[in-house]
């Protein structure tokens, strides 16, 4: 009976010990099982101190057996008779069964209870078990910007009047979570930039003197609505819906974690081909400790409605041999590739027809900045079989200093060409940097091959002393979306315009969640239309940003 006792005792202590575990673990342990916690416990307290005195007694047993051995093995009747206990008091099975009942239930209580935590400021509510959960997300920026008078360098007319102004850049508020642990999901709306206060996708039109702007406005849209699988899958998580796949390095990095208001716009070419926000798609991403990886299928942007729409491949690949957490010192090289093999088809009227002008594809990007959501560089629409861009990207960090840039190539197949057109091709390039002078490092996450903001050592409180985190950066960008401009063939003449960019910026994070970034730009543009046209202009821009 006392083997019995040993078992029934140990099994019971063991579960008794997981339920105080659970419940000591707890954020609030409920009040109703108070009572049924001390009896269990008082009567934990009785089985313990009756295996401590079975343990004690084997103990002085072995002792003595040892003894004798040594002895030579004579020993009397009465010695290797060991000592009898006191009769101690057994477990029945019925008390055993109702213990362990308790602990089933307590156990299943337990799991069906969620825990809300809040982490940097992002409520969540979760499963004790973590399978199931979800987190609320937000993100808002609020832009302002002033813009000295255009310039024009080159005769064509008079300067484009600026627009400095108020913009809601982006203003999105979502949800995220697991699902049984191996699915996950994230759905998130976003009601500012070109679905807000923007003018929409504007552009300069070359025939008139001077040149004008177009005005398209667009409406809010889904930002991400997609579903997840890891699981079998591990270290790749599938993932379909619609999202902004990794298509470049400064694509990878949040718009939360971004040096500037906007990325270089050479990156933004490469991320608007066949990428951007709210891309339908499907795919597979995946990381190890030094290496990223992915690959996707994307369609159209959500709720785009084309009549026939766009098929392409987007693919990045990256590797960081060198890490170290201590110093922060991380070597980033990578590559990146999107090939759009079905261009959309966006010409109703010629898309049930032979006529060739249906498939285009165009190259275009805004200045790095949308309060005047003007673009100025823009290759036109190319009646194409493809399109593709390619680049590849390095970045090196070292304590609080960070410096990264990719090259980037863009090509356009033609369809039908006429008689002396080629392919065109176009290139673009960038260089940003950023010192952060308090001494917060920008660390590396390899789950995205990609830099995210400081962390405060300490939030903002001027009452102590302490002014959060601050950061200076400067970046310059090239554009060129000219080919071939001096043909003979003026079908063959792309004149899209080279764009030069050079930018300094001043961030303040008084905490995680909050963010301020002071910007100024240079911006030259020739575009050499007929006759020539430039432009010079400076911007000084401010943004307040919230995110969760």
């Amino acid at each position: 009976m006392k083997l019995k006792t040993i078992v029934m005792g140990a099994a019971a202590c063991a579960a008794l010990n997981g339920i105080a575990f659970a419940q000591t673990t707890a954020d609030s342990p409920p009040r109703r099982h108070y009572h049924h916690a001390s009896a269990l416990e008082d009567r934990l307290d009785r089985m313990e101190k009756l295996i401590e005195a079975q343990q004690v007694e084997i103990r002085d047993l072995r002792a003595k057996m040892g003894q004798a051995k040594v002895s030579g093995g004579a020993t009397s009747t009465a010695a290797a008779t060991p000592p009898q206990p006191a009769p101690q008091p057994e477990v029945s099975a019925a008390e055993f069964q109702a213990l362990q009942n308790q602990v089933y239930e307590q156990a299943a209580e337990n799991k069906s209870q969620a825990a809300v935590t809040i982490k940097k400021g992002r409520p969540t509510i979760a499963t004790k078990d973590g399978k199931y959960s979800m987190s609320f997300t937000s993100l808002v920026q609020a832009d302002v910007a002033t813009f000295d008078n255009s310039e024009v360098t080159t005769a064509k007319g008079a300067p484009v009047p600026t627009r400095s102004g108020f913009n809601f850049r982006r203003a999105q508020i979502g949800v995220q979570g697991s699902i049984a642990g191996d699915f996950g999901y994230r759905f998130n709306y976003d009601f500012g930039g070109a679905g807000g206060q923007e003018s929409g996708a504007e552009s300069i039109i070359a025939s008139t003197l001077p040149p004008t702007v177009a005005v398209n406005p667009s409406e809010a849209r889904v930002q991400a609505a997609y579903l997840t699988y890891k699981g079998i899958l591990d270290p790749f998580t599938f993932r379909i819906g619609a999202f902004p796949p990794s298509a470049n390095l400064a694509d990878a990095t949040g718009a939360d974690d971004l040096l500037f208001n906007e990325r270089a716009s050479p990156a933004q070419l490469s991320r608007g081909l066949d990428g951007d926000d709210g891309r339908d798609g499907a795919g597979f991403q995946g990381n190890g400790s030094i290496w990223f990886f992915s690959s996707y299928l994307t369609s159209d942007a959500f709720g785009k409605g084309q009549i026939t729409g766009q098929e392409a491949y987007v693919g990045r690949v990256a590797v960081a041999p060198w890490q170290d957490a201590d110093t922060n010192f991380n070597v980033h090289l990578g590559a990146n590739l999107g090939y759009v093999f079905h261009p959309e088809g966006v010409n109703a009227n010629f898309c049930t027809t032979t006529a060739p002008a249906c498939y285009l594809v165009s190259f275009s990007d805004r200045p790095e900045l949308r309060e005047w959501n003007v673009s100025w560089i823009s290759s036109g629409s190319i009646n194409a079989t493809s399109a593709h861009s390619a680049g590849i990207e390095g970045a090196v960090s070292w304590g609080p200093l960070l410096l990264e840039g990719e090259n980037f190539w863009y090509g356009i197949n033609r369809r039908d060409a006429s008689a002396g057109q080629t392919n065109p091709n176009f290139s673009g390039w960038y260089v940003e940097g950023s010192w952060v002078f308090t001494g917060e490092p920008r660390p590396y996450r390899m789950s995205s091959a990609s830099f995210t903001r400081p962390t405060p050592a300490a939030d903002f409180d001027p009452f102590h002393n302490v002014w959060g985190t601050w950061e200076v950066a400067a970046r310059y960008s090239d554009t060129d979306l000219n080919y071939d401009v001096n043909s003979l063939v003026t079908a063959d003449q792309v004149r899209g315009g080279d764009q030069k960019i050079f930018s300094a910026g001043l961030n303040f994070y008084p905490n995680w969640n909050v963010k301020f970034m002071f910007d100024w730009q240079n911006v030259d543009i020739n575009r050499p239309w007929s006759g020539a046209f430039g432009t010079k202009y400076n911007a000084l821009s401010m943004r307040a940003q919230v995110s969760l």
